[in-house]
């Protein structure tokens, strides 16, 4: 890569993340009135998809969804997506449907304004803290209860060796099993390239955006001694995706 491709990339990169932050900014008071109540988050949830599909557009980013099954969307799921970028979270939205929750990492509470999702519609999780650990895992069983959907990335936080998939955590498949509700593996093939952050270095560029959204994994009769072999089926889907995806990088 020549210094001119580089600096582009790093151009690019940094032109994403201003766009980013402009369509929240001028979104900011649409949510901030839905999210006052549990009765908005559904269309709070449509203007997420809006703000997806807007970013995607003016940043030159085509999302590509091939759907290996039909999704009924009268049911709801648990949704398991492996997790290489901050692209991943736009991504995800445009394919979970408008009733669902984000379950993510605690820190991103501590970022001004977004924090309005992970202090109302979304789920923190702290994993360094088993009692707020626990307090997550239950709202997010009462989440199903009622008939919402979860998005989750059961890496925890972003692989540092993508496209090599990082050790899933078990919750996601307990919990899935417990309520009996259908696991959704989601693979993002191209995210990785696309936009890549390490610390205050960030470099991408435009490009499609593959996802694929794989037959639902039932779990109706499976038990929580079942979990650790449910979370290995969705880690080996998802890893054989990446490995045709990239054939000539060793995973």
């Amino acid at each position: 890569m020549t210094k001119l491709q580089q600096a582009l990339r790093i151009i690019w990169a940094w032109y994403y993340f201003i766009i980013f932050s402009l369509i929240f900014l001028l979104l900011y008071p649409a949510f901030f009135i839905l999210l006052r109540s549990p009765k908005g988050y559904r269309a709070a949830n449509r203007l997420r998809q809006l703000w997806a599909c807007l970013l995607f557009l003016l940043t030159g980013i085509v999302p590509v969804i091939t759907y290996r099954a039909q999704i009924d969307r009268r049911r709801n799921y648990v949704f398991c997506s492996n997790h290489f970028s901050y692209l991943d979270i736009p991504l995800a939205a445009l394919v979970a449907g408008p009733s669902w929750r984000f379950l993510a990492k605690a820190e991103l509470n501590n970022i001004p304004l977004l924090n309005i999702f992970f202090r109302t519609v979304d789920i923190s999780v702290d994993r360094e803290n088993a009692w707020e650990s626990f307090q997550s895992y239950q709202e997010s069983l009462r989440s199903v209860d009622h008939g919402l959907n979860l998005v989750v990335f059961p890496e925890g936080r972003i692989s540092p060796k993508a496209p090599q998939l990082f050790p899933f955590k078990n919750g996601p498949f307990r919990l899935a099993i417990e309520k009996q509700v259908p696991i959704v593996p989601l693979t993002m093939l191209d995210n990785w390239r696309l936009l890549r952050v390490e610390g205050w270095r960030i470099e991408g560029r435009p490009g499609v955006a593959r996802i694929i959204v794989h037959e639902p994994i039932e779990t109706q009769g499976l038990t929580p001694a079942d979990a650790p072999q449910l979370r290995q089926r969705v880690f080996d889907l998802l890893a054989h995706d990446l490995k045709q995806a990239n054939p000539q990088i060793r995973l």
